[in-house]
């Protein structure tokens, strides 16, 4: 499967899912794959990697309601962008929809290419809150009481990879404290440390990967997180996605 293509999981009776339509979707690189029941969904889930699920809400044999909720509470699958389609146009369906936990609502029949457009502008925005930036500068952090300091190799709104050679065990944490550019009070964050990762080699351009102690965010104030997220939309297109996420 390329990189450019989504696979989306519809759960359907035949609405985006004859064999006419799944020709066009994947004319416009969205594979579908078809259940038309929780437990077909599940075996498709468990079986490969599923980009968005878009659900029929007018199909009567579920009840999509239910499933988007229980979904988005699993742990593995709760992350999925989900997509209520329906041609029931009330604001309180729509409202019931989101509810629910849908991440975009849309309202049915549609144009396939304009349906398209609105999957990819949610993949797009979901991607942003976890995409990562280069970033140099020092970050101090607390562990066990004792005062440390060390680089910061990139960040996101959800963690940073620190340039550190300490024995930070996995589930410690730690009290943040860093700079952004621009930005004069400095971002304070408690941290859960989750992962190491090695320095590597990129094998097309042979650059150097720096690895480190992978920090995820547990908690951080509003005030800290906007300004988290305003610097990451503002740089990020200036910056090559990397390959590490928390």
């Amino acid at each position: 499967m390329s990189d450019q293509t989504i696979c989306m999981l519809s759960i359907d009776d035949r609405t985006l899912t004859t064999d006419l339509d799944r020709a066009g979707y994947r004319s416009m690189g969205v594979i579908v794959r078809k259940a038309n029941n929780y437990d077909a969904a599940e075996k498709i889930l468990l079986a490969e990697p599923i980009q968005i699920i878009v659900i029929n809400l007018d199909f009567g044999n579920i009840d999509a309601f239910q499933i988007t909720k229980h979904l988005k509470s699993h742990k593995e699958w709760g992350k999925i962008p989900i997509v209520i389609t329906s041609v029931q146009t009330k604001a309180r369906i729509r409202q019931r929809a989101l509810d629910a936990g849908a991440d975009l609502f849309v309202e049915q029949p549609l144009p396939r290419q304009y349906f398209i457009e609105k999957l990819k502008q949610l993949l797009e925005q979901q991607t942003r809150t976890t995409e990562r930036v280069d970033i140099r500068g020092l970050v101090k952090f607390t562990f066990e009481g004792k005062e440390c300091t060390c680089e910061m190799v990139d960040l996101s709104v959800s963690g940073i990879l620190l340039s550190t050679d300490m024995d930070l065990p996995d589930g410690a944490v730690l009290q943040l404290s860093f700079e952004l550019p621009t930005y004069k009070k400095p971002i304070k964050a408690d941290g859960e440390v989750v992962r190491r990762v090695k320095t590597t080699r990129n094998k097309i351009t042979n650059e150097q990967i720096v690895g480190g102690i992978g920090v995820k965010f547990v908690q951080i104030d509003k005030d800290c997180y906007s300004r988290l997220e305003k610097y990451i939309v503002k740089i990020s297109d200036k910056n090559s996605r990397i390959i590490y996420y928390l």
